[in-house]
């Protein structure tokens, strides 16, 4: 893969630096010399250009926006909405103990993007939830980022989608994919949130407790029905 470093795209977007890899292809930082502000690229081999078409038809305040597309040779070039933050990931990482209040308002935030996806026809699973594809911004605003894992329409037929190990749901190692493999996810990814200490958390608040384990159980008709529910759960905790 050529470094873009210092390359310009269709004449106005000039790449500054990389800023991540994952979903596939790598993330650079460009500056848009006709407006002076920062665009996220994403660059994503030709053949798997699927992200680009998903990506062009989801609309939501949660998910960074596509502002332009470009196509040259191998590759293809998502130009998008500049998120400035963190991941999730990275704030753990660095430390940060989130709380119940912050656990519980993430997740709702969480569960309204999937419901969202989940509600497109065709419905768009995910597929990759996890801390490291949420973004925090400096404002405070929550994220959905990398939909190279995501795909349209879902049910029981045998697919790839790749998720993360200690995220995606069993299902997903058997090639199949559908809602319920989000919520899933999302168990996990809360209980990610609350640390090393989340069993005391559990202990403390029996409600978090059985809504994790509806999420995480093995069997998907098991797990609640939808996101909604999902949402309407966590908003009942205290």
């Amino acid at each position: 893969m050529i470094c873009l470093i210092g390359n310009v795209l269709k004449e106005r977007y000039c790449i500054v630096e990389q800023i991540g890899h994952g979903g596939g292809g790598s993330l650079y930082l460009a500056k848009d010399m006709e407006l002076g502000i920062c665009r996220a690229v994403k660059e994503i081999p030709i053949a798997k250009k699927k992200e680009a078409r998903l990506m062009q038809h989801l609309e939501y305040p949660a998910i960074p926006k596509i502002i332009d597309y470009v196509e040259t040779g191998e590759y293809c070039y998502l130009i998008m909405e500049y998120i400035k933050g963190q991941s999730l990931g990275e704030l753990l990482r660095s430390g940060k103990r989130f709380s119940l209040r912050e656990i519980l308002a993430l997740g709702k935030e969480i569960a309204r993007v999937l419901e969202y996806l989940h509600s497109r026809k065709p419905p768009v699973c995910y597929g990759d939830l996890k801390p490291d594809n949420l973004m925090l911004s400096d404002s405070g605003k929550l994220y959905l980022v990398d939909f190279g894992s995501a795909v349209f329409g879902f049910g029981e037929n045998q697919r790839i989608c790749m998720g993360t190990e200690g995220f995606a749901a069993p299902e997903q190692y058997e090639g199949k994919v559908n809602s319920s493999s989000d919520l899933y996810a999302l168990g996990k990814t809360l209980q990610a949130l609350a640390g090393k200490n989340w069993l005391s958390v559990l202990w403390k608040v029996p409600g978090f407790a059985l809504f994790l384990y509806k999420c995480t159980r093995p069997q998907g008709k098991r797990r609640f029905d939808n996101a909604a529910q999902a949402r309407k759960m966590l908003s009942g905790i205290r």
